[in-house]
């Protein structure tokens, strides 16, 4: 036997041997692998959330992709933090779980969904994520001379950039995507301009006549504008002069409809307001009878009821603020059933309640007028958990004015329009919707009281 062939015979022996050895190496890591999975349970593989509606409507999806179907999941194997409800549903290799009210702005939220299983393995395992949201994007009015400008800004910090500038600028709405703006021709017609915010172009609306704008307001979800339109030229056989509510919706179009009444004829409306999360509308007639109306065209109103003032509708779109003849009343939108409020003692003294809405939590905002032991009254923002109030806003020394107030879309923080000192205000001199020069809007977190921002304008937008 040649010293070769021994060689040859030796290496391909070696090589036998080390290729089982590798093999059996590889098997039994395949075979801890698998037992580790078979252990481990469902892994977390991608998940997919909508962060900016999140903070905007209720009833957002975070969706969990695993790395393998699971079976069933119920709502108590789910935990948030910061707290929030949500509901679960678990389809194959996906866990929807879907928040209850839209959540805090720039907050760290970890989802926790515990005693996940699998649908072919025994071992369950806990499921987290986490998540900051953003926030929000800020439009308010500042009136100038001879400009006025709608600002952009942001909930803390002090930037400012002008989204949109122009004269005698009456009021805005805007879609995040768009502004509208109703600007002042004369003192008794306006124009409707529709503003791209991606690139400045500006397109204006054609109104019916000519007339004057006012109450303009944009839908939060779908693209509906409504506005009141008061003809310049006053229909006198027509009890409001030939004043109705109009529509636009500007996904199908530019044409102008007005709010139809039961027999489908133009509604004489005295005062209105979107519900937050639909394009439908609450609306009061000349007799005091309050309606909710689709916007759709052909929609038949539906009646929820006589009221001397319709107030608020609540962020969550489920009860209208109105003012009947016994006072404070929380109507149903869903079945026009009423709950009564009375508002409690604020540091022991009686209130007196203009703007009034219902949170989420079920506790009560207002603006409400405390008799001081000097027999003055001071206007106040506060806040009725329904058995005492709690004072979440006054001006500074007592020297200023309370206008209105605007809750945010996820109930956080209230934006308050104050004059600081009423002997330093002058009127802006506008023919519609005048205010003061000294308008300051102030933004309080609800929870703690604490003031967050100021800006030097009106009308914001959240």
């Amino acid at each position: 036997m040649s010293r070769t062939s021994f060689s040859r015979r030796a290496a391909a022996h070696y090589f036998t041997r080390a290729f089982a050895w590798v093999t059996g190496v590889l098997l039994a890591l395949c075979a801890v692998f698998l037992t580790l999975a078979y252990f481990q349970g469902p892994k977390l593989a991608d998940a997919q959330l909508d962060t900016q509606a999140a903070i905007e409507q209720p009833d957002q999806q975070l969706r969990l992709f695993l790395n393998q179907p699971v079976s069933d999941v119920g709502d108590d194997q789910v935990t948030v933090e910061p707290a929030v409800g949500t509901t679960v549903t678990a389809s194959g290799d996906v866990l929807a779980i879907q928040f209850d009210a839209p959540l805090r702005y720039t907050t760290e939220y970890t989802v926790t969904v515990a005693d996940v299983r699998s649908t072919t393995l025994p071992q369950p395992s806990t499921i987290t994520y986490r998540f900051t949201t953003p926030s929000p994007t800020l439009y308010y009015l500042d009136r100038g001379d001879p400009v006025d400008e709608i600002v952009r800004t942001g909930l803390t910090g002090s930037d400012r950039e002008v989204a949109y500038s122009g004269e005698s600028i009456q009021s805005f709405a805007t879609t995040g995507q768009v502004l509208v703006v109703a600007s002042l021709e004369s003192d008794t017609t306006s124009r409707l301009d529709l503003v791209s915010l991606a690139d400045g172009a500006v397109e204006q609306l054609r109104l019916p006549a000519e007339g004057l704008v006012s109450d303009l307001a944009l839908s939060d979800v779908g693209s509906v504008v409504a506005f009141t339109f008061t003809p310049a030229v006053r229909d006198t056989t027509d009890v409001l002069g030939g004043r109705r509510v109009l529509l636009i919706d500007l996904e199908s179009g530019r044409d102008v409809t007005p709010v139809g009444d039961l027999g489908g004829a133009p509604l004489p409306v005295t005062d209105w307001r979107f519900v937050p999360g639909t394009t439908s509308l609450v609306v009061q007639g000349v007799e005091e009878t309050v309606f909710l109306v689709d916007s759709a065209p052909g929609s038949v109103p539906v009646p929820l009821g006589r009221y001397t003032e319709i107030v608020s509708v609540s962020r969550d779109g489920s009860l209208l603020a109105a003012r009947g003849a016994l006072g404070g009343e929380f109507v149903s939108l869903a079945d026009g059933s009423e709950e009564p409020f009375e508002p409690s003692l604020i540091e022991g003294g009686q209130p007196f309640i203009g703007q009034f809405e219902r949170l989420a939590n079920g506790s009560v905002i207002e603006k409400a007028a405390l008799q001081s032991t000097d027999g003055r009254f001071v206007v106040v923002v506060a806040v009725d958990d329904g058995s005492s109030g709690r004072i979440l806003y006054q001006t500074p020394n007592l020297a200023g004015s309370i206008e209105e107030f605007r809750v945010s879309p996820n109930g956080q923080y209230v934006a308050i329009e104050v004059v600081p000192v009423i002997d330093d205000s002058v009127s802006d001199g506008y023919a519609e919707n005048p205010r003061s020069t000294t308008i300051t809007t102030v933004i309080v977190d609800i929870d703690s009281g604490l003031v967050v921002r100021s800006v030097e304008g009106f009308d914001l937008a959240w």
